[in-house]
């Protein structure tokens, strides 16, 4: 008897110490960065799509490492895309990069990938130095016509345009101001240089997404949390992924899928990922004033229904104010503050963040403060986004 006690004992032990590991394996790559990308437009530069091109993308990272990696996606493209250097390199300023930083990114050992319809690709891990007081360049040159691309537009970020081949070089000479948007790039990986816990997913509209912040500063809400993760002293150290898309919804899919419909692609599929912060529904509100509240709170539901049952949790931002904007009613107000008490009150999320509760007046609770008011009535400034992050509890992500 004692001799199979001891027999259950060690097979627990070797268990347990297999299935540390196995989580180890699984953060052995965070995501430091991600975005959200959508279907070309019916018209202009995503609809076109790029030849004999270079594009480069600045983008920030929210953790640091020593090795990095970055995924291309496909995901909404109409035939298969062919990319035929990638570079990456510490960015200087706009399109100017630091001499000699720069490397070339290959594909299982190719400097050249094709990715099929609808698919996305990691590059192979280089040693690079990722550092989150530095700015990242990607460089992508496409030689053959892409057709119309997968993108994330409202970026808040100045990309870059080049004729020709320009992937290595470091100065902006041959750049071009293009858009304000990013193509085809949908995450950077890295190994990270300090405990990191895993990663929070940002799922949002614009107000996630950082609309009306101020352009090339990095001043979107989730990226002043993840200043404050930062921190030696935070509670939890996690990056910080803004699943953010402009005019996103909750129930129809009209600006990007709606949230529901992108999870897998957007967030589970991220790696390091840990939870969600889930503040959408607001544009279901202002574009259709007619939907109940209850059709809302039961696809929240079915999104932290989800959440858990991939063993992450789910935090709830409530809706802030958005009294006289453009699509404004007192029929959405209402809605509003059904939504926003359920948030409070219900005990179905893991936790519950407060974004109502520091934008709005409190001598008139259903329209901003106008410190915190970017000037539309609806987004926040600068101000308003660092306000947010300053109310969230980090304790609930230990």
């Amino acid at each position: 008897m004692r001799r199979y006690l001891y027999i259950c004992i060690a097979v627990f032990i070797v268990i347990t110490f297999a299935f540390i590991g196995l989580k180890a394996a699984q953060k052995d790559w965070i995501s430091a960065w991600t975005a959200s990308l959508q279907t070309p437009s019916d018209d202009g530069i995503s609809s076109e799509g790029f030849k004999n091109q270079t594009l480069r993308f600045i983008v920030k990272p929210h953790i640091d490492g020593k090795k990095m990696r970055i995924r291309l996606s496909n995901i909404f493209g109409s035939n298969s895309l062919t990319i035929n250097q990638v570079n990456v390199a510490i960015m200087k300023n706009g399109a100017e990069n630091i001499p000699s930083s720069g490397k070339q990114l290959t594909f299982k050992g190719d400097g050249k990938v094709t990715i099929p319809k609808g698919g996305r690709v990691f590059s192979d891990p280089i040693n690079f130095e990722v550092d989150t007081e530095e700015t990242l360049s990607i460089s992508v040159y496409v030689k053959d016509s892409t057709g119309p691309a997968s993108w994330h537009p409202h970026s808040l970020q100045t990309s870059y345009i080049a004729s020709g081949n320009h992937a290595a070089t470091s100065d902006a000479s041959n750049f071009d101001k293009g858009k304000e948007a990013w193509f085809w790039l949908d995450g950077i990986d890295v190994k990270p240089t300090s405990s990191i816990d895993g990663a929070v997913a940002v799922v949002g509209d614009s107000i996630a997404n950082g609309n009306h912040s101020t352009l090339d500063k990095n001043r979107r809400w989730p990226d002043y949390l993840s200043k404050r993760f930062n921190k030696k002293k935070s509670q939890a150290h996690l990056s910080v992924l803004n699943a953010g898309i402009s005019a996103n919804q909750l129930l129809k899919t009209e600006k990007g899928e709606h949230v529901l419909a992108r999870l897998d692609h957007d967030v589970f599929n991220q790696s390091g990922i840990e939870s969600i912060i889930l503040h959408a529904g607001i544009n279901d509100i202002r574009y259709h004033p007619e939907y109940p509240a209850e059709n809302l709170i039961k696809r929240m539901k079915k999104v932290i229904d989800v959440t858990h049952k991939k063993g992450l949790k789910i935090y709830g931002a409530t809706l802030t104010p958005f009294k006289d904007s453009g699509k404004y009613t007192a029929e959405g107000e209402r809605t509003r503050q059904k939504i926003n008490h359920w948030i409070r009150s219900s005990g179905e999320f893991d936790g519950v963040i407060d974004f109502d509760k520091a934008l709005s007046d409190p001598e008139a609770p259903e329209q901003f403060l106008p410190e915190y008011d970017e000037g539309d009535h609806f987004h926040p400034n600068d101000k308003g986004y660092k306000k947010m992050a300053k109310i969230i509890d980090l304790s609930m992500f230990k």
